[in-house]
């Protein structure tokens, strides 16, 4: 998950794996080891591997944390950061939310390129299970939105 993770941020950024290899004075291969599962950047990497992709470190490793991403288009970060703390229904541009949840999702943080959002699913394998998700979602992804009553 955490390859899937670097490579989509990776070209959500418009980096080849030479181009990041040498921001972070690794090999070309070292990038391509890490995307597809065959090892992980050290924490100092990690660490500008954030400051890169500006997002914090917790959403980059953690594994309750996806990445939904898009190409770029006029950014919605203005409206969007009012979304804040309200659940609403998101529309994106595969429909991966509205598979998921229905759509309503609370929405954490909005920056000028990613959404961070959390909502509840049924944990895999499980028909009683819940488990608290959170999503980081390509701006560029967002194709609209409805605000939905607070009553979680």
């Amino acid at each position: 998950m955490l390859g899937e993770k670097l490579a989509a941020l990776r070209k959500r950024s418009g980096y080849s794996q030479q181009e990041l290899a040498e921001k972070l004075s690794v090999t070309r291969q070292t990038i391509s080891n890490w995307e597809c599962g065959q090892g992980a950047p050290a924490l100092d990497k990690a660490v500008e591997l954030a400051k890169i992709y500006q997002i914090s470190l917790d959403d980059l490793a953690g594994e309750q944390v996806e990445v939904v991403v898009k190409e770029k288009r006029e950014s919605q970060a203005r409206v969007l950061k009012r979304l804040v703390g309200k659940y609403v229904k998101i529309e994106d541009s595969d429909a991966t939310l509205l598979i998921e949840q229905q759509g309503k999702v609370k929405v954490l943080e909005v920056s000028k390129d990613w959404i961070r959002v959390e909502y509840t699913r049924l944990k895999e394998g499980s028909f009683t299970k819940k488990e608290t998700v959170v999503k980081l979602i390509d701006i560029n992804a967002v194709e609209g939105f409805e605000i939905e009553e607070e009553d979680e």
